[in-house]
């Protein structure tokens, strides 16, 4: 999957040619409407699940819609969907629901009674609480990324799953991670054809002293995008057995609504750089104890010598703002920023992908607390990018941090 993805001058040029946007892929999957729904906002006890994946943003270019969602996604493509189970809380029936943030509703695919989806997540009993499901609708993303979308889609599920984990903090909930279970068995039962694939399930809640059933049919199937024309090297990579397996970081800051529905990426940094309280948390938060790498790039003097460092030792002294804005595709609004944090791992899987993006999306959430900007950033020059670290560790994901532009 590494190989294949790589960013280079002559694929990126062979990405950036014209594009009809009429043809784009509809961003979001809807169920039939016989189904019943909650309608957003309208049952209080469903509001953790709202925040796990709400549309924030509503603008209009050139005469269609322009939505934007409290997950941040690669050129706003949202190749995700979200599923829950909802068992024993009072006042929900219980069932299976898909999320559906773009018509803004909670659809009741299946009630439940003794069978339900524990069964196929690897939970011998049921469960009282709620089942995450995230899946991956890789079309979405291939349409405009090619062969680099499957490392968006799972950056993407990484800050669907700090989306979860930023929302049941709000309540106060702890969140585990599920992955004994036969992934192709699930996308089955859920009605998924190689369209869609299940790439993570969570859970929060605790478990009852019954036994979990299978049901004795599947889900129905409903197509996830109007139309698709996903590539077979795709569908290979995404139909192999990763799911989310290890534990991502826990939000170590205290947060509320406001703070995960005014959630965006920074693109225009100011020039006058972090306060230096800012700087100095956000580098606490970048040189944290975590099974992946993370070189700093500090691209001014003003709090610390510019260079490039690693577990705050200082590798490389030296200003790199024009070398590292052209490493990152040539994106100039990095140049005013403070921090460049680019995430690594010695392995390279859905896994770790999925681990960055939740990591990113805690960072995220740090930053609406603390009050300066951030960015995520899926394309840079891979193997250049290595090079001028000087590191054999793979690149997963950049973070860009600095004060905003107001």
């Amino acid at each position: 999957m590494y190989e294949e993805t790589v960013l280079t001058p002559l694929r990126v040029a062979q990405m950036i040619g014209y594009r009809d946007w009429s043809s784009q892929p509809c961003m979001f999957k809807h169920y039939p409407e016989f189904l019943f729904r909650y309608n957003y906002e309208e049952n209080e006890l469903f509001r953790l699940v709202e925040l796990c994946r709400i549309i924030t943003s509503e603008t209009t270019i050139g005469a269609k819609p322009y939505l934007q969602l409290n997950t941040p996604s690669a050129g706003n493509l949202h190749p995700i969907e979200l599923y829950v189970q909802i068992r024993g809380i009072k006042g929900i029936l219980s069932g299976i629901y898909h999320v559906d943030a773009g018509a803004k509703q909670i659809v009741l695919i299946r009630e439940i009674e003794s069978a339900g989806v524990e069964a196929y997540v690897g939970l011998k009993e049921q469960l009282s609480g709620i089942v995450f499901l995230v899946s991956s609708v890789a079309f979405r993303a291939e349409w405009k990324y090619a062969e680099r979308a499957i490392r968006y889609c799972y950056l993407d599920a990484g800050h669907q799953i700090g989306a979860i984990g930023a929302s049941l903090k709000l309540y106060n909930k702890e969140m585990t991670i599920l992955s004994d279970f036969d992934k192709n068995a699930l996308n089955v039962f859920m009605g998924f054809k190689e369209d869609e694939s299940i790439v993570a399930v969570l859970s929060s809640g605790v478990a009852t002293q019954k036994g979990s059933k299978e049901f004795k049919e599947n889900l129905m199937y409903v197509a996830p995008t109007d139309y698709s024309e996903l590539s077979s090297s795709i569908i290979k990579n995404i139909s192999k057995d990763d799911v989310l397996k290890s534990e991502v970081p826990n939000l170590e800051c205290d947060i509320n609504e406001r703070h995960i529905l005014h959630r965006r990426s920074t693109r225009l940094f100011d020039s006058v750089g972090l306060q230096k309280a800012k700087f100095e948390h956000y580098m606490s938060l970048v040189n944290l104890s975590y099974p992946l790498s993370f070189y700093n790039i500090i691209l001014s003097d003003t709090h610390k010598k510019a260079g490039i460092y690693l577990e705050g030792e200082l590798l490389k002294e030296g200003d790199f703002k024009e070398r590292v804005s052209t490493l990152l595709v040539d994106q100039s609004f990095i140049k005013n920023a403070d921090v460049v944090t680019v995430i690594c791992s010695k392995y390279f899987s859905a896994n770790k992908l999925m681990q960055a993006g939740a990591f990113a999306h805690n960072l995220y959430m740090q930053a609406q607390v603390h009050g300066f900007g951030l960015s995520g950033v899926g394309a840079y020059y891979d193997k250049k990018l290595q090079n001028f670290l000087g590191t054999d560790e793979y690149i997963l994901y950049v973070c860009v941090a600095g004060e905003e532009k107001k």
